[in-house]
């Protein structure tokens, strides 16, 4: 059976932009782009967070590198805006706030002619940290360190790249286990990726993901959970929940996502 959606790449924030670049290295190598669109608008620092993919970009081997800035979602109807996503192999969103990022983007054009870009096979879409949590729908945020106490995580909807499964990004880095825990006990989803930094999964268009990167990747499922209080404590009160199943999987593993299970002997190619 023939796919024809892209590959998404979701990458767990703090990727190497300045060194041997090795998770970027693989994006070029499986966009195949030359002209890449990065959309710097999760961050208050948005012409600093473009410089650094730029250079890493023109220095893997892109030729074109649009920067598209956008700060309200007013702007998103500019045909300039436009053109650079018909011209673009790969958009690459960066990290910021992903609730800023998703309230810009949300219901605009724009995102429907990259949504359908995607979908079609012809746009490869990237995103790190905030870019790559935005990506999946469900969406979390907020809660860091709080994840066990009621209430204290936050859902909304995402871009929908990857339906039904919620990504959260700095895993381990900032401990955010107990927040995505608390995310799937709340029944936002029932399936959870956590990517740590500098490392991410490459998801090919039949929805295998391969691993890559120097940390870890998170997988929580909570489709077997036999018990859980979570709705009767009331909020900022710990919780508890038993039977959630978890994987830890370090760069090379690959993974089926329709069949979640392992796959031995496989590699994710262009």
């Amino acid at each position: 059976m023939e796919h024809k959606r892209s590959f998404l790449i979701l990458i767990g924030g703090a990727e190497d932009k300045t060194g041997k670049k090795e998770v970027l290295k693989k994006v070029m190598e499986i966009s195949g782009a030359k002209t890449i669109t990065v959309v710097p608008s999760a961050s208050s620092y948005p012409d600093e967070v473009f410089r650094g993919y730029e250079y890493a970009f023109r220095d893997l081997g892109a030729s074109n590198i649009y920067n598209l800035d956008i700060r309200y979602a007013d702007e998103a109807g500019r045909e300039e805006y436009s053109t650079m996503i018909d011209k673009s192999e790969l958009i690459f969103f960066g990290g910021g706030d992903q609730v800023k990022l998703v309230e810009i983007f949300a219901g605009t054009p724009l995102l429907e002619k990259i949504k359908e870009r995607f979908n079609n096979g012809t746009l490869c879409v990237a995103g790190t940290s905030a870019g790559a949590a935005a990506a999946s729908n469900p969406m979390l945020y907020d809660g860091d360190y709080k994840g066990f106490h009621k209430g204290s995580v936050c859902s909304g909807s995402g871009f929908g790249f990857l339906e039904e499964i919620t990504v959260d990004t700095h895993f381990l880095n900032r401990e955010r286990i107990s927040r995505l825990v608390q995310y799937l006990s709340a029944g936002n989803s029932s399936k959870g990726i956590g990517l740590d930094e500098d490392t991410a999964i490459i998801i090919s268009p039949d929805l295998q993901f391969e691993v890559i990167g120097s940390g870890m990747v998170t997988l929580i499922n909570a489709d077997r959970v036999t018990y859980s209080n979570y709705e009767e404590v009331e909020n900022n009160q710990m919780y508890s929940v038993n039977n959630l199943r978890m994987s830890f999987f370090s760069a090379g593993t690959v993974f089926s996502l329709k069949r979640w299970v392992v796959l031995k002997n496989t590699e994710i190619k262009k």
